[in-house]
C-alpha cells in the first residue's frame, strides 16, 4: 500500500485503490493507451492518450480538444469516465505524479470513476509485469 504524511503530521494513512472495471472498451480506439471522458460512461469530449511510455504526470497540462460537453476544459479535476485500450493495466490518480488514492482499469474496459470523479491529477499505463508506468497494487 502507498503511504501518505497527512498534513505534515508524522504518521500514514492507506491509499484506497479500487478496479472500477465494468464495461468492454468501445470508444477509445486502438490507436490510444486509453481516454479519459468528460462524463460518465465514456460521454462528453474525450483525452485521448496515445504515447508509448503512457504516463502523465499531470493532467492540467492538458485540456480536451474534440466535440461535446466538457470541449476546451482543462482534463485534471474534470473527468468522469475512462477506458483502457491497451494490454496492461490503467492507473488513475488522485494527486500529480502516481501519489494518493487511485482507480484502476483492466485491459480493454471502461469505467466511471467513482471517489475519483472530477479529482484525477495523473494517469499510468501498467501491470507490474510487461507494460511501463507504475505500480497499481
Amino acid at each position: 500500500m502507498l503511504g501518505l504524511v497527512v498534513g505534515g503530521v508524522a504518521g500514514t494513512a492507506d491509499a484506497r485503490s479500487d478496479n472500477i472495471s465494468s464495461w468492454n472498451s468501445y470508444r477509445c480506439n486502438t490507436v490510444n493507451w486509453f481516454c479519459l471522458y468528460y462524463s460518465q460512461g465514456a460521454s462528453g469530449a474525450s483525452l485521448g492518450y496515445q504515447h508509448a511510455d503512457a504516463d502523465i504526470h499531470n493532467l492540467g497540462n492538458y485540456t480536451y480538444a474534440n466535440d461535446g460537453a466538457g470541449a476546451g476544459q482543462v482534463v485534471r479535476n474534470n473527468a468522469a469516465s475512462a477506458e483502457d485500450v491497451s494490454d496492461c493495466n490503467v492507473g488513475i490518480w488522485y494527486a500529480p505524479n502516481f501519489t494518493g488514492d487511485s482507480e484502476w482499469l483492466n485491459p480493454w474496459m471502461g469505467g466511471d470513476l467513482t471517489f475519483l470523479s472530477n479529482n484525477e491529477a495523473s494517469i499510468s499505463v501498467d501491470d507490474n509485469t510487461n507494460c511501463p508506468g507504475r505500480g497499481m497494487h
